[in-house]
């Protein structure tokens, strides 16, 4: 780190992350679903939802089935 605000800044958003990481794990344990998905899976699948702008409005790119079947398992829908 090169001063002592880069310092503090990596640690806060390591602790987010960190928030974020355990949210993520709880939610895989109280659905089962560790087993079949780590948190890691669960971020990289949800990182290939898209959103794109037509003329000013914002649309929801086609969900591919694998991550609809995880988001019901877990009771969570995309906006």
């Amino acid at each position: 780190m090169q001063d002592e605000d880069a310092l503090e800044g990596y640690m806060f958003i390591n602790r987010i992350a960190l928030q974020w990481y355990y949210i993520i794990y709880k939610l895989l344990k109280e659905n089962k679903l560790l087993k079949k998905y780590a948190v890691t899976d669960f971020i990289k699948l949800l990182v290939e939802i898209k959103k794109v702008r037509i003329n000013d409005i914002w649309y929801t790119e086609p969900i591919i089935k694998r991550i609809q079947t995880m988001l019901g398992q877990l009771k969570l829908s995309v906006p």
